[in-house]
């Protein structure tokens, strides 16, 4: 297993979730172009399954977001404990 971390500051589930994000949305753009084909070839089956699986992809873009937003959360809380809460802003208890 190959560590992110050490070259981009990412967790390796951080670098995966930012890979498939990637790799949804250049799938996105070319099923504009797939739909656009099979409509210029009149195959109006073809431009609904597009649309579909597009759909489809959309869907799991936004949830993909969803959960890269939760994991850097999530590193960012961690990697704050270790510097002893600095720099968080507004949230945690403060003991006096």
């Amino acid at each position: 297993m190959t560590q992110h971390s050490s070259n981009h500051g990412l967790s390796n589930l951080a670098y995966d979730w930012i890979t498939l994000i990637q790799n949804k949305a250049q799938a996105l753009r070319a099923y504009d172009t797939y739909m656009k084909d099979a409509q210029d070839a009149g195959s109006q089956e073809c431009v609904e399954l597009f649309r579909r699986i597009h759909d489809e992809d959309m869907r799991q873009l936004q949830e993909a977001k969803q959960h890269l937003m939760m994991v850097m959360q999530r590193e960012s809380g961690g990697q704050q404990r270790e510097m002893g809460g600095q720099g968080r802003a507004g949230g945690g208890s403060s003991k006096s």
